[in-house]
């Protein structure tokens, strides 16, 4: 294919502005995810809080089941007292005096229990004020860090338009079988059409090319592709060198 110096140097620019964009909608796409990321922050802070929460249910549940236990051990005894006076025999009083002794004991287990029930519900109760502290304190950060991915993401959006609008008058400038190649190049190769010579080596997939592909390329008549990676090769003027005069 037929180009000229002017068609290469407007593709190198092209890519250039590609470039641009590529990045900025890599960093509009990463706002989302670092907003979920956040998120997600906030959802384990109450899952913490709503974790403390139920343990502390279940221990006040257990703590309520145990001054029944309690209450009706107590009960027992006191019934069994009762029932003292009204026996006959000395194996029915040494029986019940058994029985009223075992539910004592059992009493006092109950309300060891209950002690150690109170000082966990105590505990926990410090903890979840605590961690519904630290939660708020966190929600506040987080919809703040939000907040300011927000504008981050609106600034690129803005730039990314402007940048947009330079591309197309970028690729109105260039010759459109070219700018055909180049899209289709671009959209097989990661966004990347068009690789810089350097030393005879192609920068983007670094194989050294053929001395035909290196006399093509030094001529700058014809689109000249790396027979490695099918990207676009082109060479840079030479530094402080002077643009050949036009005939």
């Amino acid at each position: 294919m037929q180009m000229t110096k002017d068609d290469l140097a407007n593709l190198v620019g092209l890519q250039e502005q590609d470039r641009i964009l590529d990045s900025l909608k890599a960093s509009i796409d990463q706002v989302p995810v670092d907003i979920e990321a956040l998120r997600a922050e906030s959802a384990r802070e109450k899952a913490a809080v709503a974790a403390v929460k139920e343990q502390l249910t279940q221990v006040q549940l257990r703590k309520k089941e145990k001054e029944l236990e309690l209450s009706q051990k107590e009960e027992e005894a006191r019934k069994h007292g009762r029932e003292l006076n009204a026996v006959k025999t000395n194996e029915a009083f040494k029986a019940l005096q058994s029985e009223i002794d075992k539910a004592k004991a059992a009493a006092g287990d109950l309300e060891t229990e209950i002690l150690l029930l109170m000082e966990e519900s105590d505990k926990l109760s410090r903890e979840e004020k605590a961690k519904a502290g630290e939660l708020k304190t966190a929600e506040a950060e987080i919809g703040k860090r939000i907040s300011v991915l927000d504008a981050k993401k609106a600034e690129l959006e803005g730039k990314h338009a402007a940048e947009k609008a330079k591309r197309e008058a970028m690729a109105a400038a260039v010759n459109a079988e070219l700018l055909s190649r180049y899209e289709g190049i671009r959209q097989r190769r990661q966004g990347v059409a068009v690789s810089r010579l350097d030393n005879g080596t192609c920068t983007v997939c670094h194989m050294k090319q053929p001395p035909q592909i290196l006399i093509n390329i030094a001529k700058g008549i014809r689109l000249t592709i790396c027979e490695s990676c099918q990207r676009i090769l082109y060479s840079p003027e030479p530094a402080g060198a002077k643009p050949t005069p036009a005939l």
